[in-house]
């Protein structure tokens, strides 16, 4: 899936692989067949980056919860594709990476294909080529997921039971964050082809990012039954074990990850992903996010240590600002708050919430107390909290 070790555009790392490899968690290009076409018209963005959209192992940042030590929230883990984007909703760029042009040769090599699908409706095979390829596009150009959706139910309704277009179908569900009906797509091709290993761990994945950690383990198991050597599934069955606050049997998970890392960066992954669990960096200091050791002596004080010791939010604030005593800026860098699933966001907001509120009573705060969230790029607030 991965090809260059880094984006010229913006340093992002990349994985290594060619864009027909195996996934991972998270996502390898996709197992969808390439035409020596489209694969000649899209050289110009694997030369800038195309590949960064691989490098998704995992599709969400790896989260610590800051009340259990060590476990990893919803919305962690690596899917059948293969790469690893640090802070990447599924399917996306990076955060922050500068947006990439499908050049004029992908663009009408894609209005060619439709033309093509529009021009023969009964041809399953043209569709489903269809599907895949605005599938990869809209890993650049969010706007193609509609059009991915559209040529694979295309199929789907003259065949309900292929293969391709259900997987197909599933991966955009998950790439969009529609993970309901993303595991009911995997489902049912799971119903026809029971030993496909990857997607049962995207299967797993999508139950795992639904908050039921239980059927997500279960799932990882069972690809691990088929393929024992299936790197992505014991990196995702250390994220699960992790988020059930079992530690040790997270690392054993994860350490047996490290031996079937693909690459260097992957193996990377897994070990900050570990000291993160054992709740110190690979240095031997603290884990980011982990609970500052001083004391605040003033309100403000601990109001910033609370935010500072946020799971994944924490490494993200770049400044903190007070207009006055009591209203706080906090400046967050690539932190795209709408892109959380609803339960991450949530238990966010509730942490934060409970930071605040501790913060008042320990300094006899009685008025309200208002905490905008900024995106330091463009500087529009993402979020009020106000208690």
């Amino acid at each position: 899936m991965p090809g260059a070790k880094f984006c010229v555009e913006c340093g992002a790392s990349l994985t290594s692989a060619a864009p027909s490899a195996e996934p991972a968690i998270s996502q390898t290009i996709r197992n969808m067949p390439l035409t020596t076409a489209f694969v000649g018209v899209f050289l110009a963005i694997l030369i800038v980056g195309l590949l960064a959209a691989g490098w998704v192992m995992l599709r969400k940042p790896v989260q610590t919860a800051s009340e259990s030590g060590g476990s990893i929230a919803p919305g962690s883990g690596v899917n059948s594709m293969g790469g690893t984007a640090g802070n990447a909703a599924p399917g996306q760029l990076p955060p922050g990476h500068p947006k990439v042009e499908l050049p004029p040769e992908a663009l009408s090599f894609i209005e060619k294909m439709e033309k093509d699908a529009a021009a023969h409706p009964n041809d399953i095979a043209t569709w489903n080529k269809l599907g895949g390829v605005v599938t990869r596009a809209a890993m650049f150009d969010p706007s193609y997921y509609p059009k991915a959706a559209e040529a694979y139910g295309h199929v789907l309704k003259i065949d309900p039971d292929n293969l391709e277009a259900l997987r197909g179908i599933g991966d955009v569900d998950y790439d969009t964050e529609k993970y309901d009906q993303a595991i009911a797509a995997y489902e049912h091709y799971l119903k026809k082809k029971p030993a496909d290993p990857e997607v049962i761990t995207d299967l797993g994945t999508m139950y795992l990012y639904t908050g039921n950690a239980d059927q997500a383990i279960a799932q990882y198991r069972k690809a691990l039954a088929i393929r024992p050597d299936m790197f992505q599934a014991y990196f995702n069955l250390g994220i699960a074990y992790a988020q059930q606050n079992k530690p040790s049997d997270a690392q054993a998970a994860l350490k047996k990850a490290a031996e079937l890392a693909p690459d260097d960066n992957a193996r990377n992954q897994v070990k900050e992903v570990i000291a993160k669990i054992a709740g110190i960096s690979p240095a031997g200091g603290p884990a980011p996010g982990a609970p500052s050791a001083a004391t605040p002596s003033t309100f403000q004080g601990q109001i910033e240590q609370v935010v500072r010791d946020l799971p994944i939010a924490g490494p993200k604030v770049g400044a903190i600002q007070w207009p006055d005593k009591t209203t706080a800026r906090v400046m967050m860098n690539n932190f795209p708050m709408d892109q959380m699933p609803p339960f991450a966001k949530d238990k966010f907001m509730n942490d934060l919430k409970s930071g605040i509120d501790s913060a008042k009573k320990n300094y006899k705060i009685s008025g309200k107390v208002e905490v905008d969230l900024v995106d330091s790029a463009s500087g529009r607030v993402m979020e009020t909290i106000t208690e």
